[in-house]
């Protein structure tokens, strides 16, 4: 008898999905509190995760932008371990050219040096470079102009220097001349000291040191014979690993940005995890809720099922109509919750830029919500709806209409 029924009800026509979404709707609306509830859960559960991702994405933005800068991933670093053994000499600058995979070559001094304007002077640190390393090389322009080419006596001086010999308008010092010296004894140059008068081209924002940067041709002419350092540019990032160990196999050492941004990938992939394992609580809790919704709403409705397959519905549809339910009840949580995570970052950015536009100057975002973030978070939350929304449908579809008729 039970096999004769379940192939009757087989052959039946399947109701309409237009028809099971009305209803799941109309399921949902008619218990506003508990529906209400439900996806309150999904909202803080979904906003959270969102919201708190998104921290920790935004915070890896900021401190990789700050960290590399505008450096290419592309570049790579060669310093001597050694420079009274191992030499960073034309010699060796020209076998680093002929290297596979290498764009551009830039190269530069580095000394210890002192400047002076109108009688006021200070200790500072003064680096030759050619234009290919000035390229390379991140420089905040506040006034004037980077050095060029045809540069000779011309000199970038760092905002700190400027401060430290007097001058605090960096407008004012763009067309003076600074009187530099050089100590070079231990540098087994041609001269034993650099001493001439350069006139400041530019004014880069620099706290760190007391820097100035002068044109290489100025070291060259004085015949010092290593460099400090020399900057390269390869083809692409794949081929770092070969061209660092050629170039270290030489005696030389290599450093690139590519490893302060696996560093930095590193850290902040086990504090996404962490961000994402306090957001998960919140998905729990609405998983749960959701679960026990669905599974009241099955016994609420036993002998309305049992009369809808008495009426020619589908057992199957049963189960469509509970699965509709899941994903109602995910959509309009997920659309929510992500909807308030984005508010909420935007304030609290807006916030933390009003309070820091005193001391920093350009904007920035600490919250950061990629498109493929809120897709991986909508598609996760269906997924987890439907496995969630799959028991109390698998127990509706086994209804039998005579028993649930006969409950009341």
């Amino acid at each position: 008898m039970r096999n004769q029924e379940d192939d009757t009800i087989k052959k039946r026509p399947k109701i309409h999905l237009n028809t099971l979404f009305y209803m799941a709707w109309r399921n949902l609306t008619s218990k506003k509190l508990r529906s209400f509830l439900t996806i309150a859960g999904i909202v803080v559960g979904i906003g959270s995760i969102a919201f708190l991702i998104s921290f920790g994405l935004g915070l890896q933005k900021l401190v990789t932008d700050n960290v590399i800068g505008d450096k290419s991933i592309k570049t790579i670093e060669i310093t001597s371990p050694n420079s009274k053994i191992i030499k960073l000499n034309d010699t060796a600058v020209n076998k680093i050219r002929r290297f596979p995979h290498i764009e551009k070559v830039g190269v530069e001094y580095s000394f210890p040096s002192s400047v002076a304007l109108k009688g006021g002077g200070i200790d500072s640190v003064i680096y030759g470079v050619d234009q290919t390393f000035q390229d390379l090389t991140t420089l905040n322009l506040l006034e004037g102009r980077l050095l060029q080419k045809n540069d000779n006596r011309s000199a970038l001086v760092s905002l700190s220097a400027l401060r430290g010999i007097g001058v605090t308008d960096p407008k004012k010092a763009v067309g003076q001349e600074i009187e530099i010296v050089v100590p070079l004894q231990l540098a087994d140059s041609e001269a034993d000291e650099l001493r001439d008068t350069f006139k400041v081209v530019g004014v880069i924002d620099s706290d760190q040191n007391n820097e100035i940067f002068v044109p290489s041709a100025v070291f060259d002419v004085a015949g010092v014979p290593t460099y400090k350092q020399v900057k390269v540019t390869i083809d692409d990032t794949s081929n770092i690993p070969t061209l660092r160990k050629q170039i270290e196999s030489n005696g030389f050492l290599t450093n690139s940005p590519i490893d302060t941004l696996e560093q930095i990938n590193q850290l902040f992939k086990f504090f996404n995890i962490i961000l994402a394992g306090f957001g998960g609580i919140g998905i729990i809790v609405a998983i749960l809720g959701m679960f026990n919704t669905l599974t009241i709403s099955l016994l609420e409705r036993t002998k309305e099922i049992g009369l809808m397959i008495t009426l020619g519905g589908r057992k199957r549809d049963m189960r469509r109509l509970f699965m509709i339910e899941a994903v109602l009840l995910s959509l309009i949580g997920v659309f929510i919750g992500m909807f308030g995570s984005f508010i909420a970052s935007r304030v609290i950015n807006e916030l933390v830029n009003q309070n820091a536009a005193q001391r920093v100057n350009e904007r920035f975002e600490i919250f950061s919500l990629p498109l493929w973030l809120i897709a991986a978070l909508t598609a996760f939350m269906l997924i987890v709806g439907l496995i969630v929304a799959y028991f109390p449908a698998r127990r509706a579809q086994k209804i039998s209409p005579i028993d649930a008729l006969r409950r009341e």
